[in-house]
């Protein structure tokens, strides 16, 4: 009888337990081991988020300009919910900012947990190579991880410290000096790799996506073969690395004499060391002759990219596009008193050294009359030239195999609550706030978006998750985004009415992209 009741009670005991726990949410775990160590974030929203997380040991002192060498472990709890420094660059005054010791990432979670690995997205910032960071407001908390999957966004060496090569160095690698800063975002993904099952991400699913120069790593990670298994599908946002835009290497090399030369190490005996002595301010102060551009050598990037995809194809599931007047913020001022004659001297001043013609050619492809300004008819020229064209070359190249699906989009959306940003019309980098879901401080305004704008950013994280979960964007809204293909050209034009477009610019694009690359 005694058994009996004993029982009884432990089985009204559990079960009072499982009540209780049913009644009351779990507290969400905002600690997570990684192998290095735990890590302790903190919950914004309904996220998760877990900043400055090392993936790489700190580039400083002999580790300058040699490969990522592993994070050292930690035994305490690290605080993880601040950001690590951001690499070190130069300002818009010329000034230098951030650290050397910058190699971190943040890892952004739904709360709770999902029951299920999610896929990943890894983002790679843009900025020329030279500058920005994963610190920025429109990558921190985004909604976009509210979507179904684990957002990862890393930083990387810049300028020099990430893409100088020199002879010294070559020597110390075996033949190859340079990319850096592609080693950095390949330790990071292998970071991923190894980590992010403990963040509640698939480390099977994984997308690598960039914006401008991130999107031109991304093309050239896309023909690393070191990149190989590392992510299974890629993004490539208003960028790419077209022939002319990568550089040999010994062209690499006679590009750092300079440098070399600044600081004070051109007769050293030893001018590796010489270097890595040399202060990381003096180093980013004068780089102004080394171009941040990968480096074709055999340890990361032996062939070209276009060559690999000229005869391959993507390697994987591509979603790639461009913003209509990305020049907008590259240099053209939308409101320029430009007159139509003024519009012709400048195209002929621009192009007359490109050959007999091309001028006139131009001229008559982008007539004054067809834009609502002569400023915007040189803006037109100048995001074809910048953006749209080059992504077309890198997309008609990755959808040649037509092995992988090739999904290309022209994103057109003018912000309608701003008159400056309004007049921009669909600037560099306008997308990405759609696409990480952060929609105030798009370049430092207060903006208030429209019902319009926020059910835009839905379907854009929609389709950029759709993609990351299954290769396939679609089922974002209304419309079908076609896959891409040579033979018609059909990309979708992103705005708060998405529609197909066959053939955009394509006469355009054909005089442009057979110019010197800028």
């Amino acid at each position: 009888m005694d058994r009996v009741w004993i029982a009884g009670i432990c089985a009204a005991a559990l079960a009072a337990a499982a009540a209780i726990a049913r009644a009351e949410p779990p507290v969400p775990d905002t600690v997570v081991r990684t192998r290095t160590g735990l890590v302790q974030g903190e919950t914004v929203g309904d996220l998760r988020a877990f900043r400055g997380i090392p993936y790489a040991a700190p580039p400083v002192g002999e580790l300058r300009w040699r490969p990522p060498a592993p994070a050292v472990g930690w035994s305490a709890v690290r605080d993880a919910t601040a950001f690590g420094p951001q690499c070190i660059q130069l300002n818009a005054s010329g000034a230098v900012r951030g650290s050397e010791d910058c190699l971190t990432l943040n890892v952004y979670t739904a709360v709770p947990k999902g029951a299920s690995k999610q896929p990943v997205m890894v983002f790679i910032h843009g900025g020329g190579n030279k500058r920005g960071s994963a610190r920025a407001p429109q990558f921190d908390a985004p909604p976009l991880a509210l979507h179904g999957v684990v957002v990862v966004t890393i930083q990387y060496r810049l300028g020099a410290l990430g893409f100088m090569a020199h002879p010294d160095l070559s020597a110390e690698g075996g033949g190859s000096s340079g990319n850096y800063a592609l080693m950095d975002q390949l330790a990071a993904l292998a970071w991923v790799r190894d980590n992010i099952d403990a963040f509640g991400g698939d480390a099977k699913r994984v997308t690598v996506f960039g914006q401008s120069a991130g999107a031109y790593d991304v093309s050239a990670l896309l023909a690393s073969p070191a990149a190989q298994g590392l992510f299974a599908r890629a993004g490539v946002e208003s960028g790419a690395a077209l022939p002319g835009q990568t550089l040999a290497l010994a062209t690499a090399e006679a590009a750092s004499q300079s440098l070399v030369g600044a600081v004070g190490c051109d007769e050293a005996d030893d001018v590796a060391a010489c270097l890595r002595a040399a202060s990381a301010a003096a180093i980013v102060a004068n780089q102004q002759a080394v171009p941040a551009l990968a480096v074709l050598e055999p340890r990361v990037l032996p062939v070209e990219p276009m060559t690999i995809f000229s005869a391959r194809g993507t390697p994987v599931p591509l979603l790639i596009g461009s913003n209509r007047e990305a020049s907008t913020t590259l240099g053209d001022d939308p409101l320029l008193p430009l007159t139509a004659d003024a519009y012709v001297a400048r195209i002929h001043a621009e192009f007359d050294g490109d050959g007999p013609g091309v001028a006139d050619r131009i001229l008559a492809l982008y007539p004054a009359g067809a834009y609502d300004s002569p400023a915007y008819a040189l803006i037109a020229v100048h995001s074809d030239m910048l953006e749209a064209c080059q992504v077309r070359s890198l997309a008609l190249a990755a959808a040649s195999s037509r092995t992988q699906p090739v999904w290309r989009y022209l994103f057109t959306h003018r912000l309608q609550n701003d008159f400056t940003l309004n007049a921009a019309r669909a600037f560099h980098g306008e997308e990405l706030y759609f696409v990480f879901g952060n929609l105030a401080a798009i370049l430092g305004t207060d903006y208030a978006m429209t019902p319009g704008e926020l059910l835009l950013a839905e379907r854009t994280m929609n389709a950029w998750t759709n993609f990351a979960t299954s290769g396939n964007p679609n089922g974002f809204g209304p419309s079908e985004w076609r896959r891409y293909e040579a033979r018609n050209e059909v990309i979708l034009q992103l705005d708060q009415r998405a529609a197909q477009l066959a053939g955009y610019h394509i006469p355009q694009c054909e005089i442009l992209s057979n110019l010197p690359q800028p």
